[in-house]
């Protein structure tokens, strides 16, 4: 779709699932934002910075079918994860946590915390039923107080049906938190439009944006019911007013927010999202899936560890040769840029990507099959 507003440095790039290539309009739009306004202004600067965090909120907003007003910019999945957890109200009656044994691990480690608090974590079994609505609607009942759905799933590519789950999640009175990791900036996502509560993502994947910049999506009326323990003088509903004895917590999202706020990464963020915008999610997904249907129809089925259902995929893929080394040292040789998962070779393809790099790694892997 776009190649020549990236980094690419001639590659075949293949790991956006790992680290998205860096726009090339990186560099000046730090100057610009981040360390003009430092060195020319000095203090003052800080009118600047917290102007570019409100423009990171207002250029993710669209990208994820939110409000920008509902986003809250946040250091790593992980900690916005714990504001999550330990923030929610108890719930006489609900003591159970839905999630997968296919999460990412980060995400397992967050809700373990949650023992702590008298819950009982419930792991749904892994592999190609996590696409099946009804493996997790049968395991959400009244006795549930959250569930956590990952979007498109880190090693499978497998994509859960969110909305159907965030559905019936809410019917039953369960609060859902979907990690879009793995697919916002390439898989079109509605969160305004899904009956989910929170929703937690990184920019540096399939976004482009760098690392330090995640983000957390609260919906309005979820939010004001919650009461985060890791605060600071940004979750206040007036920052400004400086009297230690008086907190009150921010309007939505915003409670979620904690202490004195990075900048740079976010300010980094930015270029990438002009780019994904003008491209269109929708288009960007589509243009993804023909790519990853022209891999899956030049190699065999035996040879993926990933799901090759269409419709029910994400982005990437693993291919697990007979011969690793022989497969990974064609790989490198043919300058294809991937990472290693469960003994497979890696990849996943994005806006940038074309049938040139397929062919490459098709060239490469096939004769270690």
């Amino acid at each position: 779709m776009t190649r020549e507003k990236f980094h690419l440095n001639g590659a075949h790039y293949l790991l956006s699932h790992s680290i998205g290539a860096q726009p090339k309009a990186y560099d000046a739009h730090m100057r610009e934002t981040f360390a003009g306004p430092w060195r020319e202004n000095g203090p003052a600067a800080w009118d600047a910075w917290l102007a570019t965090l409100e423009d990171f909120k207002t250029g993710l907003a669209p990208l994820i079918g939110a409000a920008a007003g509902d986003v809250c910019p946040q250091t790593n999945i992980s900690s916005a994860l714990t504001k999550i957890l330990f923030s929610l109200p108890e719930r006489p009656g609900r003591k159970k946590i839905v999630l997968s044994e296919d999460d990412f691990p980060t995400c397992g480690f967050v809700m373990k915390q949650a023992e702590r608090l008298g819950y009982e974590l419930v792991f749904l079994s892994g592999g190609e039923a996590l696409a099946d609505a009804d493996h997790w609607t049968r395991a959400i009942g009244d006795d549930v107080q959250l569930v956590l759905v990952t979007h498109v799933f880190s090693n499978s590519s497998i994509r859960a049906p969110v909305e159907e789950i965030a559905a019936h999640a809410r019917k039953k009175g369960a609060y859902t938190i979907v990690d879009i990791a793995q697919s916002a900036g390439a898989v079109p996502i509605r969160l305004d439009d899904w009956a989910a509560d929170f929703a937690v993502g990184t920019c540096l994947k399939y976004l482009c944006g760098g690392p330090g910049a995640a983000y957390l999506w609260a919906r309005a009326d979820t939010a004001q019911d919650c009461a985060p323990f890791d605060v600071g003088w940004f979750s206040h509903k007036r920052p400004f007013a400086f009297d230690i004895h008086d907190f009150e917590y921010g309007d939505g999202a915003t409670r979620f927010m904690g202490g004195t706020p990075s900048i740079a990464p976010f300010a980094g963020a930015r270029p990438a999202f002009d780019i994904l915008r003008e491209a269109g999610v929708d288009k960007v997904f589509a243009h993804n899936q023909a790519l990853l249907s022209r891999l899956t129809a030049a190699l065999p089925p035996s040879a993926f560890l990933s799901t090759t259902k269409e419709g029910a995929r994400g982005s990437a893929a693993l291919i697990k040769p007979r011969d690793l080394d022989g497969a990974l040292g064609a790989l490198k040789e043919r300058g294809v840029v991937h990472d290693q998962r469960l003994g497979a070779v890696r990849i996943s393809i994005h806006l940038y990507n074309d049938e040139t790099d397929i062919d490459a790694v098709v060239e490469a892997v096939t004769p270690f099959l």
